[in-house]
C-alpha cells in the first residue's frame, strides 16, 4: 500500500469512528454536538487534503481523472461543503449522516484502486477549474440529498412518535426543507459555472462528460423550478433531492469509461 492510500485509508477510518461515536453517543443519550464529532470530522478532511495533495504529486495534475480519483474529490467536495453550510444552514447532526456517505465513497475508491495517469502535455487551467467546479457542484447535490435523508427521518419518527435523542438534535423539519432548496440551488449554480467554462474550453457537444453534465444540469434545473413554485410538497422535495442524486452518481461511471 502507497503512502497516498495509507493516507485515504487513516481518513476512512477516521470518519467511520466519528459514525461509531455519534451512534453510540445518541444511544446512550450523551449526544451532543461538541468538539469531539467536529475534531475527527477535521482530521478526516486533513488527511483527505493530504492525500489529494500527494497524489497530485504522483500524476503531476489535479486527480481528477479516473473514478477512485473522482470519488475522492467528491467526498473531500462534500466535507468542505459540510464545514462551510453545516453552521450556516444550522444543520446539527449533518456530519453524523455525511460521514458514511464519504466513508463509503472513499471505501469504494479503494477497492477500485489507483492507477498512475497517461502522460499528458502542458496543463489548461480551465480545464482543471471546468472538472473541480463540476465536481463540488455533485458534491452539493450530494448534500441535499443527505439533507432529504434527515428530513424523511425526521418525518418517520413524528409519524411513529419515537421522540427520543436522535429527534431532538435534528433542526427543525422546516429548516431542513429550506436548505434542501438552497442546497439544490447552489449545485445548481456551481454547474453553471462549470459549464459556462466548457463553452470557452469550445468542447465538442458530443463529448461525453459534457452531454451528462447537461442531463444533470437539466435535472436538477427542474427540480429546482419545482421547488421554487411550491409544485411538491416538503417531503416531495426531499424524496427529489435523494433520488435526483442516482443520476449523477451513475453518471461518474459512464463518463470516465466513455
Amino acid at each position: 500500500m502507497t503512502f497516498t492510500q495509507l493516507l485515504l485509508t487513516a481518513a476512512t477510518l477516521t470518519f467511520v469512528s466519528a459514525v461509531v461515536q455519534a451512534l453510540l453517543a445518541l444511544k446512550s443519550g450523551a449526544w451532543k454536538q461538541g468538539r469531539a464529532q467536529l475534531m475527527l470530522m477535521a482530521l478526516g478532511f486533513a488527511l483527505q487534503t493530504g492525500f489529494i495533495y500527494f497524489r497530485g504529486q504522483e500524476v503531476g495534475q489535479c486527480p481528477m481523472k479516473s473514478l477512485s480519483d473522482i470519488l475522492v474529490f467528491i467526498a473531500w467536495s462534500i466535507v468542505l461543503l459540510y464545514f462551510l453550510v453545516g453552521s450556516a444552514f444550522r444543520l446539527s447532526l449533518l456530519g453524523v449522516f455525511t460521514a458514511p456517505l464519504v466513508s463509503i465513497m472513499q471505501i469504494m475508491a479503494l477497492v477500485g484502486g489507483f492507477a498512475p495517469y497517461k502522460p499528458k502535455g502542458q496543463i489548461n487551467a480551465l480545464v482543471e477549474l471546468h472538472a473541480a467546479v463540476a465536481l463540488i457542484a455533485y458534491a452539493a447535490f450530494a448534500l441535499a440529498c443527505i439533507t432529504g435523508v434527515m428530513y424523511l427521518v425526521q418525518e418517520r419518527m413524528l409519524k411513529r412518535h419515537q421522540i427520543g435523542g436522535l429527534f431532538y438534535q435534528l433542526p427543525p423539519i422546516q429548516g431542513l426543507a429550506s436548505a434542501i432548496q438552497r442546497l439544490v440551488r447552489l449545485g445548481l449554480l456551481l454547474l453553471s459555472i462549470a459549464l459556462g467554462i466548457s463553452f470557452a474550453l469550445h468542447t465538442s457537444v458530443s463529448n461525453p462528460k459534457l452531454v451528462f453534465s447537461w442531463v444533470v444540469w437539466a435535472l436538477y434545473a427542474v427540480i429546482s423550478i419545482l421547488m421554487w413554485k411550491h409544485f411538491t410538497s416538503p417531503r416531495k422535495t426531499a424524496w427529489l433531492a435523494v433520488i435526483g442524486f442516482i443520476l449523477p452518481f451513475i453518471s461518474l461511471w459512464i463518463v470516465t469509461h466513455a
